[in-house]
Formats: C-alpha cells, structure tokens, sequence
C-alpha cells in the first residue's frame, strides 16, 4: 500500500510541477520533464523510507531479545545515547618553550 501511494503521489507532483514549468516558467519540455521526474523519484524515496508498524513491532523484538541495546530505528534514543558520550580529551601544549623544564631534565 505504501508503494502505491508513493507511486501515485509522485506520478501527481512531476505532472504537476512539468505543467507548471511549461506553462507559469515558459520553460522547455525536456527540462520540465527532467525536473518533474526528479521531483517523483525524491518523493518516491521520501515514501519508500518511511516508519511502518512492521518497523515498531521489530523494534519491540529487538527490545525483547536485547534490552540493553537502543532500538534500532529510534534515532531519538540514539541520539540521545551519542550526545551523552564522552569527547576528545584536549591536546597538551607540546610547544617549543612551554614544556617544564624540570621534565625534560629527568630524561
């Protein structure tokens, strides 16, 4: 169901927009047909990557069999999870000059 409805609308919105380009822009066909078939195929995309209810229910096996682990499709929990982690420590000055000189004595 949810391929057709992508099919559909995108087949609607590149006819539209082809239309629109020819008519409202005084563009030419094949650039208001390239541009109107791009635009179907970014719908077609946006569509086909959606969350469906299989995506959920493989979440909550996921949940089951690992409950340590984030879901694998809440990008939320994991965003939340990398914010939390630790960054880079920063560099120590290692300049000419700077280092102690009580240090580089004991070598």
């Amino acid at each position: 169901m949810r391929g057709l409805q992508g099919v559909g609308a995108a087949i609607v919105v590149g006819i539209l927009l082809s239309i629109f380009l020819v008519l409202g822009l005084h563009a030419t066909w094949p650039f208001a047909i390239g541009s109107g078939g791009a635009q179907a195929l970014a719908i077609m995309l946006v569509v086909g990557t959606r969350s469906s209810e299989k995506d959920s229910m493989a979440d909550d096996a996921w949940l089951t069999a690992a409950p340590d682990l984030p879901p694998s499709s809440d990008r939320k929990a994991m965003e939340a999870v990398q914010s939390q982690m630790p960054g880079p420590e920063k560099n120590r000055d290692t300049a000419a000059g700077t280092a102690d000189p009580s240090a580089a004595r004991s070598r």
